[in-house]
C-alpha cells in the first residue's frame, strides 16, 4: 500500500496553498500529481490532463516549473485555475461587489428562483448584476470564488452534498436565515470568504510559481456572437506532442459534475440551453458504446454484468470504457514519454470493476508498457455514491512509451 500524503512531504496537505479555493468532488490530490512530476519529468516540459477538474496539475505544474494543457467539458474549469494561480498584488479593495447594484443579472435558468426565496434572490442578482458589468476581466475569477460560496449558501441547496440537492435540512436552513438580518450576513459571509480567498493566493504566490505556460481549453458560450465551444475529451483534439500526460478520470459511478454546477453556471451567465448540453456530453450521457476499448478484462467483467439483465449498469459500463478508452486513442500519438491514470476499482452488484487493469491492457494494445500500479487509501473524498458500491482505494497506474 503506497501512502502519497506520506511519500511527498513537501505537501503539507491536500488543500495547501490554493488548492481547496472552491469545492470541487473526488478532486485529484495535489501529492499524486507532485509524486508523477518528480519521478518521470523534468524542468520546463509539458503536462497534459484531457479531465482537467479542478485544475490540480496547473496549479502543481506552476509551482514545479513545469508547462501544463488542461481539458475539461466543465467550464468552471478555466475559472478555477485562473483564480489558484493568480500571480499579481491583491488586496481587499480588489474584491469589491456592491450588493445594492442597480442593474441586477437574472440568469438565463428557469429553476433559478426555485433554488433562491425571493428576498435573497433579490439581493444576490443586484451583487451578480455588478460583477457581470463592473468587475475587471482579470479579477472576475477571484471575486467570483466567495460569491459563489455566498450564492450557493444563500439557497435551498444543501452544501454538505456536492450533487445540486434541494433537502430538508437546506430548507430549515433558509427558514431559519430568513427571520434573521440576512442581508448583513449576506455580506458579512462574502468579505469573510474574501479574506480568505486573498490569503490563500497570496500564500500560493510566496511559493514562488513559474511563469510557464498553463492552457486550459474548457466549453464556453459566448453571447454576443451566439457561438459555443464543447471541449469533449472523446473528440477533442491535441494540437502539440507532451511528455505526460496525467490525469484522474471521472469515477464510474461518479460523472456528474455539470449538474454538480448548475447552479454556479447560471449564475456566471451560461444559459440553459448550454449546460442542457453539456450534460450530454457527461459520461454515461454522451453515446458512446461498443468499439473502442481493447481489454480481456473489460469483456469478462461485461459478461458477469449482461448476466445479472441490469440494463443501466450495462449501459453505464459499457459507456464509461469505451468513452475512456476513445480518449486514449484520441491522444495517444501526441504523448512522448509517460502516461499516469488515477483510477479507482468499484464493487457493482457485488461484482468488482477493475479499472486499472482494464486500462493497462487497452494502454498495452495500444503501445504501452505498464511499468506499475501504486495503490493509495482514500482518506476522504467528497463523490457521487450508487448504491452498492464503495471506494476504498485508488491506483495509480504508470506506463511508458515503448522505444521503436
Amino acid at each position: 500500500m503506497t501512502l502519497f500524503r506520506n511519500i511527498i512531504t513537501e505537501i503539507q496537505s491536500t488543500t495547501y496553498t490554493t488548492h481547496n479555493l472552491y469545492m470541487y468532488p473526488a478532486k485529484f490530490i495535489p501529492q499524486v500529481v507532485r509524486y508523477v512530476i518528480n519521478e518521470y519529468t523534468t524542468t520546463n516540459s509539458w503536462l497534459f490532463d484531457p479531465f482537467g477538474g479542478y485544475g490540480t496539475v496547473a496549479i502543481e505544474a506552476t509551482l514545479t516549473n513545469r508547462n501544463a494543457i488542461l481539458w475539461d467539458l466543465n467550464p468552471m474549469t478555466r475559472l478555477l485555475v485562473e483564480a489558484s494561480t493568480y500571480t499579481e498584488p491583491i488586496s481587499l479593495k480588489d474584491m469589491y461587489i456592491d450588493f445594492n447594484h442597480t442593474e441586477p443579472f437574472h440568469p438565463r435558468y428557469t429553476n433559478i428562483k426555485y433554488w433562491h426565496p425571493k428576498e435573497f434572490y433579490n439581493v444576490l442578482s443586484k451583487a451578480w448584476g455588478y460583477w457581470h458589468k463592473n468587475v475587471d476581466r482579470k479579477l472576475k475569477p477571484i471575486t467570483a470564488i466567495p460569491l459563489l460560496k455566498v450564492t450557493r449558501y444563500f439557497s435551498y441547496s444543501d452544501e454538505k452534498i456536492p450533487k445540486l440537492h434541494r433537502s430538508k435540512r437546506a430548507e430549515e436552513k433558509v427558514k431559519t436565515l430568513l427571520n434573521t438580518n440576512w442581508k448583513d450576513k449576506i455580506e458579512k459571509m462574502y468579505w469573510n470568504q474574501a479574506r480568505k480567498t486573498i490569503e490563500k493566493i497570496r500564500d500560493y504566490q510566496k511559493r514562488k510559481p513559474t511563469k510557464t505556460e498553463i492552457i486550459v481549453e474548457a466549453s464556453d458560450e459566448k453571447i454576443f456572437t451566439n457561438t459555443t465551444t464543447i471541449v469533449d475529451s472523446t473528440k477533442h483534439k491535441l494540437q502539440r506532442e507532451v511528455e505526460t500526460m496525467i490525469t484522474s478520470p471521472p469515477y464510474l459511478q461518479a460523472q456528474e459534475y455539470i449538474r454538480s454546477f448548475k447552479l454556479e453556471l447560471a449564475w456566471l451567465g451560461f444559459s440553459e440551453h448550454f449546460i442542457t448540453t453539456l450534460i450530454k456530453h457527461e459520461i454515461p450521457y454522451n453515446n458512446i458504446r461498443e468499439g473502442y476499448i481493447s481489454s480481456k478484462t473489460y469483456e469478462t467483467i461485461k459478461r458477469e454484468i449482461e448476466k445479472l439483465r441490469h440494463e443501466k449498469l450495462l449501459e453505464l459500463y459499457t459507456s464509461y470504457f469505451n468513452s475512456i478508452a476513445k480518449t486514449l486513442n484520441n491522444i495517444n500519438e501526441k504523448i512522448t514519454d509517460t502516461i499516469a491514470i488515477l483510477v479507482s476499482q468499484t464493487r457493482a452488484k457485488n461484482i468488482t470493476i477493475q479499472t486499472d487493469k482494464i486500462l493497462v491492457e487497452h494502454l498495452e494494445h495500444l503501445g504501452w508498457k505498464h511499468e506499475k500500479t501504486l495503490t493509495d487509501t482514500i482518506a476522504r473524498h467528497r463523490i457521487f455514491k450508487l448504491k452498492n458500491e464503495r471506494i476504498q482505494t485508488e491506483q495509480l497506474i504508470i506506463t511508458r512509451r515503448q522505444k521503436k
